[in-house]
């Protein structure tokens, strides 16, 4: 596993659950076991991207890297924890979709959004989840007209017996920390909610809902894959979600 100094990576494990909050990581290298005799099961993650695509390991190794495994026999999945399409031209003259098309080409599997996704408004992101090859995933943004979250809240993916969830979470700072008039109607109402709440039991409520149901699905390591702060007092952390999400 490589990091850059300083940054922090969280794990919980459970019996038959992992948790893995992601903070500020470039790229991050786990492996876990496969049914399959002699065959790991390899994730890469990055977050954080702001539109680096030559900035640290790289756009174009990181698809190499990716293609080098997958050619020593590893089952690999990579993933993105947001804040990937926002931070420099390529993405602001696109209004994100350059970024996504990189992205495509490197071979995502898994694509959360970050608050910053939502820089060019929500409507624009709706546009971009369309273009994004493998979508995107997170179990807390809920359209309140319907009550209903507005993306697909995990993904369960089988690799020769072995099942892996992955559950996307997006600050409900997003609020805030994008540009509000983006989740408010003509009135400036909310239209848009992040399970914010300042206890954080909403959020976590919503998470563990999506938990149960992956393991219903018979997902054997489950990954919450969290956009979200790190501050150990803070209720909306990624240090809170893992000392009350439950197996």
């Amino acid at each position: 596993m490589k990091c850059e100094k300083g940054k922090k990576i969280m794990l919980k494990f459970l019996s038959n659950f992992v948790l893995i909050i992601c903070s500020l990581c470039f790229t991050l290298i786990y492996p876990i076991e496969s049914s399959a005799a002699d065959r790991d099961i390899i994730i890469l993650h990055t977050n954080d991207i702001h539109c680096g695509v030559k900035d640290n390991l790289g756009m174009a190794k990181l698809a190499w890297l990716k293609k080098s495994l997958q050619g020593e026999n590893h089952s690999v999945v990579l993933i993105d924890a947001g804040d990937a399409i926002q931070g420099a031209p390529i993405g602001r003259l696109s209004n994100g979709l350059a970024m996504i098309k990189i992205m495509n080409k490197v071979g995502y599997d898994f694509c959360i959004p970050g608050n910053h996704e939502f820089d060019y408004g929500m409507e624009r992101f709706l546009q971009l989840v369309k273009e994004q090859k493998e979508g995107y995933y997170s179990s807390n943004i809920i359209s309140k007209a319907t009550g209903k979250k507005i993306l697909p809240p995990y993904k369960v993916m089988d690799f020769e017996g072995t099942k892996v969830a992955f559950i996307g979470v997006t600050t409900p700072e997003t609020l805030t920390t994008s540009t509000p008039i983006h989740f408010q109607n003509q009135k400036g109402e909310y239209i848009y909610s992040f399970c914010e709440d300042r206890t954080g039991n909403r959020l976590l409520e919503v998470i563990q809902n999506d938990v149960n149901a992956a393991k219903n699905e018979g997902a054997q390591y489950i990954f919450v894959v969290a956009h979200i702060g790190i501050d150990s007092g803070d209720s909306l952390s990624s240090l809170f979600l893992a000392q009350n999400l439950k197996d």
